[in-house]
Order: structure tokens, then C-alpha cells, then sequence
């Protein structure tokens, strides 16, 4: 087998430092949605690592850009700080705990929890309602790890039927849509699969 040399310069483009992390926006701007609702849907968010395609908006970019079909990315989930009960239709998430303590619950209404605190692992199957937070005093930091072959297709992540409520009561039910098209998140029922 023949291997590859890349030089120092090259290496440097296959390296995220963490000193360097910047937030990354997971959404499109729309100034017609609260900023509020936008900070309630995530917390900040550090890309490390994602396929990044042609024409990448530069503040949109991870810091290494990698193969399609994988995300590497640290949360940083301050005290109370919560991700909405959710569900991936196609892609898998492995979650590891590296500072703080996260409450993880699974199942529909987050009926099932567990804590994390740092080194812990969790593995959340494909097709599984989840959401986590800060269950600490301190902030905390969440390494997410998603794998999915299609990430080009929209559709893959739901929100809950409780959380839509919750963000309708909140911010007004016109939001939803909007969230939907500006986050790629499902805010309203995702269309049912066509029939061959």
C-alpha cells in the first residue's frame, strides 16, 4: 500500500484547536424570529469537524472540513441551558460528557434519564426521542458525535409535539414554520413518505 506525506502547512487544515472554537450559527437568519427562540432551540455550538460544501457561507464552516456523512461538535450548555426533546429519523448521535454534569432523557416524553458527568458516554439509536441539559451549577461541555449517510437530505430531525406547544405558547404558533425553514428542525408534522 502506498501511503501519502502532506507537509506541516497541509496538517494545519485537519486541526481544530479548542482555544480557537468560535460559535457556529446552525440556523438562517430571519429577523422575523425572536432571538430568544433561536438561544431556546440550542445552545452555543463549536463545529469541529463536518463536511462543508462548495460555496459555504465562511461563518457557516467547521473548523476541519471532513468527509460527508459526519459531525464532530461540542456543546457548550450553560446551567439550565436545554436542547428541546427531539428525534432523528435517519442519523445516530453519541454523546460524551467532558466537563459538568448533563441530564439525558430518552424515550417519548423523555419518559427514561440517566446523568453524565465527565467521560461518560451515550449512544442514542436512530428513531428515539431525546433531549439533554446543564444539570450542574457550572456551565457544561457536550462532545456530539453524528453520523448519517444522507446529511444532504432535509427531514431527519422532529421536534416533540410538547416542545412545538411550548415554543407555540411562547413565541406565537407563526414561529413554527419559520423555525422549520430557518433551522432545518421540524417544527410542524414532517411530510409523510411518498408511496412508490
Amino acid at each position: 500500500m502506498k501511503t501519502r506525506t502532506i507537509t506541516p502547512d497541509q496538517m494545519r487544515s485537519q486541526i481544530a484547536r479548542f482555544s480557537e472554537r468560535k460559535v457556529h450559527m446552525n440556523h438562517r437568519a430571519d429577523p422575523s424570529i425572536p432571538a430568544e427562540a433561536f438561544a431556546a432551540l440550542n445552545p452555543p455550538l463549536h463545529l469541529l469537524l463536518a463536511h462543508a460544501a462548495e460555496g459555504t457561507h465562511p461563518d457557516a464552516r467547521p473548523a476541519v472540513s471532513g468527509a460527508k456523512g459526519m459531525v464532530v461538535c461540542v456543546l457548550d450548555i450553560p446551567p439550565g441551558g436545554k436542547v428541546p426533546l427531539h428525534v432523528h429519523l435517519r442519523s445516530r448521535e453519541t454523546f460524551m460528557c467532558l466537563k459538568g454534569r448533563i441530564r439525558f432523557r430518552w424515550n417519548e416524553h423523555g419518559a427514561d434519564e440517566t446523568i453524565l458527568e465527565p467521560f461518560d458516554m451515550i449512544d442514542v439509536p436512530v428513531g428515539v426521542y431525546r433531549d439533554f441539559q446543564c444539570a450542574g451549577d457550572e456551565p457544561a461541555l457536550l462532545l456530539a458525535i453524528i453520523t448519517d449517510e444522507h446529511e444532504d437530505e432535509p427531514g431527519d430531525v422532529v421536534v416533540a409535539p410538547e416542545e412545538r406547544a411550548r415554543f407555540a405558547e411562547r413565541f406565537g404558533a407563526a414561529v413554527l414554520p419559520k423555525l422549520t425553514a430557518a433551522t432545518g428542525l421540524h417544527f410542524t408534522d414532517p411530510p409523510e413518505p411518498k408511496e412508490c
